[in-house]
């Protein structure tokens, strides 16, 4: 142990000596997003995302655990829907555990500034680990960290894709080091940020980490073989990173068990196809917005205008780190051939349906099967076009005049003019075509917004140009010119993130206050017909039980089920409990028996009685076997009576004359029930789904799924107390594994901290 804590002292001295850059980077975070520690209790960092689907997902698990009761099944959206095994609530992540701790609204922008924190760390770790300066490494994780694929992530709020993606550069940095101490005990540990990757939540966006590090090492496995020809030295730089991958997905295996199975009956691996993978393809068009990120518009001020979603199509990394990326191709440098193909790569799968790449990888890779937004690739091309500027920097900074002058040869002050005509002599004739063609307001409304964001290019052009040609003309004013490049970057970035970025108020849902307050039944569903698809999760904000909801891992049973009959009177609705219909306009509906009956018409909401509505659970005597198909169509006939007889798929021996059932405990993870009467089949309006268990005086009895889609049960006569856990195995599965990764994990750390630290710190 003493042995140990000598070496850690060595460690920490060592970084803090090498690693100021870190330190810089983190001032420049909070100088960046110094708001986000002033928030007040209404207010939110972060886009509709965050605040229709985050919020409410980390509100309901803390609530959760305060009740004593882990956040297994969510019983508010989608008439239940299983929460701990949807990735995108993190619920294992370890930052997203801050929000049990602090308020959420602070909770979560803290978490948007450590990852873009870790993010630039990581790039600045990776890029020294590649001999780049320490200040070619600081501009690189600048680019990286206040790239605009982060920004407009944020102003999205899509938490999940930035605290994905912040760990890639953070893999890099470790398989290098893998590869230069050839450490098997680093492999090990190097599991571990792996695992938060996954972890995180965004699935997709780790497949993009998972390939950028495979790539990665590939490609040092392809350097290796140029360089010793030896299969040996191939095969362990391909183990290791197999090692990496491995542990990782041990380490979140706690995860990723209960997701596979969650996604197995979903609609992305039902229902997915090419024409869905390919949604969010990046118009070839958008290679303007490299230059002029918002020349399509933005959706925070003056909308947008192109096709596709704004926070899905900006891959922008600055005027002056695009011209240092380009510069880049001309180096020397090991690391610059990965970086231009992985760069070119990633643009060419992010076109989507323009490109033949990504149809070839959704045929070949089967991840990509159920994924969509092939510009989610782009995330790749900062990567690469951040990591070439920042080696351009320092092979910029360790150039002798001569060199220097070759590398800077195409700026000259004749070009940077040409160029400058030419973008002032397209805004003219915009402007003059505009004039002759008489275009209506919103055309103009475009026209002057283009003007001023190519402006806003050819101002950054300019300065960017002016201080290379500065710099290939004054090759002493090594500092001068790092500070002004420097400078000019965190304004370009910054100006394009304070446009974008903005602290907002969260405004309370009145639609949802006036159900939650209207609805006198708290254990009868809504059916909240019409509303948009953002503000459907705003139930879960009253304890208001909903037939609807967003999540991306919606089941395709269920959505089979819901959409099979369109209309709101549909028995299917009946049979979920859907007690009350909800609406945002008058429906109309005749004034005679069985019809939906107003109950409510206040500030635009609209609240029916539906009567037609099943309770929670009832009793049949008798059940009928037929197809999925059949059960489906048979359900909205209107000779079927759902109470008299239950629709299964195969045959059970169960039987009786029917009584009654009450419901004794509703709870998030299990339902309480007492029978008596004649018996039969109970249903339940729940889903049926793997991972509930029933027991009949507790005794173990098999749960069946009858009417396509809800949970059953055989109950004898008599008296009995019927109870139901959602107890899931692949939960407890994964946890143990998860248990041996870690332990795993900590056994390499603790190796690898009793040896000795590297003499250059790193």
């Amino acid at each position: 142990m003493k042995r140990l804590g000598l070496n850690l002292k060595g460690r920490i001295r060592s970084w803090a000596l090498h690693l100021w850059p870190i330190a810089v980077l983190a001032l420049l975070c909070v100088a960046f997003f110094w708001d986000a520690f002033f928030l007040r209790a209404e207010q939110i960092l972060g886009g509709d995302d965050l605040t229709n689907l985050f919020w409410h997902w980390a509100d309901f698990a803390v609530s959760s655990i305060e009740q004593g009761r882990f956040p297994l099944w969510n019983p508010y959206l989608l008439s239940g829907i299983p929460f701990s095994a949807n990735p995108q609530p993190a619920l294992f992540y370890p930052p997203m555990w801050l929000t049990g701790v602090m308020p959420l609204n602070r909770a979560l922008a803290l978490i948007v500034v450590l990852h873009v924190w870790v993010a630039g760390g990581g790039m600045y770790a990776w890029m020294r680990s590649e001999r780049a300066s320490k200040s070619g490494a600081l501009f690189a994780a600048v680019v990286f960290a206040f790239s605009g694929y982060f920004l407009v992530r944020i102003r999205g709020g899509h938490l999940g894709v930035l605290t994905t993606g912040s760990w890639l550069p953070l893999l890099l940095w470790i398989y290098r080091s893998i590869c230069r101490r050839q450490q098997w005990a680093l492999a090990l540990a190097g599991g571990l940020p792996v695992g938060l990757s996954i972890l995180a939540g965004h699935m997709a966006s780790f497949i993009y980490v998972a390939l950028g590090l495979t790539a990665y090492a590939a490609y040092r496995a392809w350097k290796a073989w140029q360089r010793e020809q030896s299969i040996r030295a191939v095969t362990l730089r391909l183990i290791w990173v197999g090692t990496m991958l491995a542990v990782g997905l041990a380490v979140a295996a706690v995860q990723l068990l209960p997701a596979a199975e969650l996604v197995r009956q979903s609609t992305r691996q039902a229902g997915a196809n090419y024409d869905f993978a390919a949604r969010f393809s990046w118009p070839p068009g958008h290679l303007l917005t490299l230059l002029v990120p918002n020349f399509f518009g933005e959706a925070t001020h003056t909308g947008y205008w192109s096709e596709g979603i704004y926070d899905e199509f900006v891959f922008y990394v600055g005027i002056m780190p695009l011209m240092l990326g380009l510069i880049g191709l001309k180096l020397q440098h090991r690391l610059r051939d990965f970086l231009a193909l992985t760069a070119l790569g990633a643009l060419l799968l992010a076109f989507g349906e323009y490109s033949i790449l990504h149809r070839l990888f959704y045929r070949f890779v089967p991840l990509f099967r159920v994924m969509r937004a092939p510009a989610r690739a782009g995330y790749l091309f900062t990567l690469a076009a951040a990591a070439l500027a920042g080696l351009t920097m320092t092979t910029l900074q360790r150039s002798d005049r001569q060199d220097r002058a070759r590398l800077l040869g195409p700026f000259r002050w004749s070009w940077v003019m040409t160029v400058t005509g030419g973008v002032l002599v397209l805004i003219v004739a915009g402007f003059a075509a505009f004039a002759l063609g008489r275009e209506a307001t919103p055309a103009a409304g475009r026209l002057w917004h283009q003007a001023n964001q190519t402006m806003l290019f050819l101002i950054f052009f300019l300065l960017s140009a002016g201080v290379l040609i500065w710099w290939k003309r004054a090759p002493s004013a090594q500092a001068g010119f790092y500070v002004s490049a420097l400078v000019l970057v965190l304004l370009d970035l910054w100006t394009f993130g304070n446009g974008i970025l903005k602290v907002r108020n969260i405004q309370e849902s009145a639609y949802w206050r006036i159900v939650a307050e209207a609805v006198p039944d708290a254990e009868t569903r809504v059916l909240p017909w019409g509303l948009n698809e953002a503000e459907q999760n705003g139930a879960m904000a009253y304890d208001v039980q909903s037939v609807f909801g967003y999540d991306p891992l919606t089941l395709q049973r269920y959505e089979e089920f819901i959409t099979s009959r369109p209309d709101p009177r549909a028995r299917t609705y009946d049979l979920l409990n859907a007690g009350y219909l909800v609406t945002t306009a008058p429906q109309g509906f005749p004034e005679e028996p069985g019809e939906p009956q107003l109950l409510l018409e206040q500030s635009g909401v609209t609240i029916y009685k539906r009567p037609g509505s099943l309770p929670r659970a009832w009793i049949v005597p008798r059940v009928r076997v037929m197809d999925d198909a059949a059960i489906l169509e048979h359900i909205h006939e209107p000779a079927f009576d759902p109470r008299a007889t239950a629709l299964v798929e195969a045959p059970t021996l169960c039987s009786g004359t029917g009584g009654l059932v009450e419901i004794t405990e509703y709870s998030g993870n299990g339902i309480e029930a007492q029978t008596e009467g004649g018996g039969g089949l109970l249903v339940l309006s729940e889903i049926h789904y793997p991972g509930w268990k029933a027991t009949v005086d507790g005794e173990p009895a098999e749960l069946v799924r009858a009417d396509y889609l809800l949970r059953a049960l055989c109950v004898p006569p008599g008296t009995h107390q019927i109870d139901l856990r959602y107890d899931p195995p692949l939960l407890k599965l994964g946890l143990l594994i998860t248990a041996v990764a870690l332990l795993l994990v900590a056994a390499a750390s603790i190796w690898i901290l009793r040896e000795p630290a590297d003499k250059d710190g790193r």
